[in-house]
């Protein structure tokens, strides 16, 4: 198994926020990610596009929907009509 990677970041002031200095190894994909705070820790993902996201979805519900095909008769329906 492999064991993580702890690396000592410099945390610094950005105008009113807070920011870190990530290293090069830890860089994300794409302009915008995720953070969420569990206790003193911090979780930071890369935001996937939204347009893969959802043609993942959908391509996910491809099996599903395929039981809910429409069931058409094998022959039409040769009942007489009631009225000539």
């Amino acid at each position: 198994m492999k064991t993580a990677t702890i690396d000592r970041v410099r945390i610094f002031t950005s105008g009113n926020s807070q920011a870190i200095r990530l290293p090069k190894k830890f860089r994300l994909s794409g302009q915008t990610a995720r953070i969420k705070r569990k206790g003193n820790t911090l979780l930071i993902t890369a935001e996937e596009d939204a347009w893969e996201r959802f043609e993942r979805g959908i391509a996910g519900l491809s099996g599903v929907m395929g039981g809910f095909r429409r069931k058409q008769p094998s022959a039409p329906d040769r009942r007489h009509s009631l009225f000539p």
